[in-house]
């Protein structure tokens, strides 16, 4: 079975095409699968299996029309998109895998950064100032609010940090979630520095939930009666919502402070691997634990053991190929 991917950006800063297309194309052959990035009609009509990027919904339509023979997929589709002729989708977490189960085949493939998978990582050291990083969208950065906001305004009064904002658009007006201390250094995020930029990193911050306070003193005797009390979460977040943020940092040997985003406990749920926070005193105190470097060291070996454990690529790789054979 010959896999070809079919995309109209070979762009390795789009963070879909670098993971989906053109790092998964490697893996598959490495473990020795027939797999090409496809640049000519030739090429499309000589694999069996044709995976369309992200952005390219339309043309996975054509292609299956035009060969439906041919097994079409598409990359970390929209999940409203429900009309779609497709035999499967590739998805980067468990809970977008279960938001496009109304499609046959949902394969998962985790959003696994080839480009640090053999980089030296850090070595953690004591240090008079901290760097406390985030990396990722603009988007995100709303999501410190209100309560990772709070506790870096408190973490400031007693440790001298930087807080380093890598993110996707440097420019961007952030207000929302932004906190009131003196040293934020926002910096585009760029292909040709990140790895730096990360390993700068002492703390690695991972927000993406958005908090919504209870707000209810006292339960009804009838909600009590469904299960429902005053002291439940009530989270939001994106279907898409995965990992690889904290991934990253794990692959750089930066510990890792996360929130309750279900993907970030297949690592982060044993404690000698992190932390994961939602509310102020939570976020605050994996912080201040962080703060000793020996304990920044050990946290950080062991998310590194473990993620190498859990994701290997080239496993990965493998089970996806036994996963489109099987369609």
């Amino acid at each position: 079975m010959k896999i070809g991917f079919v995309s109209s950006t070979h762009d390795l800063s789009v963070g879909s095409y670098r993971i989906w297309v053109n790092d998964l194309n490697e893996y598959f052959r490495q473990t020795g699968t027939p797999s090409v990035i496809c640049e000519s009609p030739s090429q499309v009509e000589d694999c069996d299996v044709l995976i369309c990027s992200k952005n390219d919904v339309h043309a996975a339509q054509t292609l299956k029309r035009s060969y439906p023979d041919k097994k079409v997929g598409i990359i970390n589709l929209a999940a409203d998109r429900i009309d779609l002729e497709v035999d499967f989708v590739i998805v980067g977490s468990l809970e977008e895998k279960d938001s496009l189960s109304h499609y046959d085949n949902v394969f998962l493939f985790p959003l696994i950064e080839n480009m640090m998978q053999d980089s030296p990582r850090k070595v953690h050291q004591p240090k008079d100032k901290l760097v406390i990083g985030y990396h990722g969208s603009h988007t995100h950065l709303a999501k410190f609010n209100p309560y990772l906001c709070a506790a870096l305004e408190e973490v400031a009064r007693h440790v001298d940090f930087e807080l380093s904002i890598i993110t996707s658009n440097s420019n961007f007006n952030w207000q929302v979630g932004r906190p009131n201390i003196k040293n934020i250094n926002i910096k585009q995020w760029s292909i040709h520095s990140i790895y730096e930029d990360l390993r700068r990193c002492d703390i690695g911050l991972v927000p993406n939930i958005t908090a919504i306070p209870v707000g209810v003193k006292n339960t009804p005797a009838h909600l009590s009666e469904m299960g429902l009390y005053t002291t439940d979460y009530i989270v939001r977040y994106k279907n898409k919502s995965n990992a690889g943020r904290s991934f990253v940092f794990h692959q750089l040997g930066v510990p890792v402070v996360a929130d309750l985003t279900p993907s970030n406990f297949h690592i982060l749920g044993n404690p000698d691997c992190g932390f994961v926070a939602h509310n102020k005193r939570g976020w605050c105190k994996s912080i201040m634990s962080l703060t000793d470097h020996q304990t920044r060291q050990f946290i950080a070996d062991n998310a590194k053991a473990e993620f190498d454990r859990i994701y290997d690529p080239l496993v990965w790789a493998k089970r996806l190929y036994n996963q489109l054979m099987e369609i």
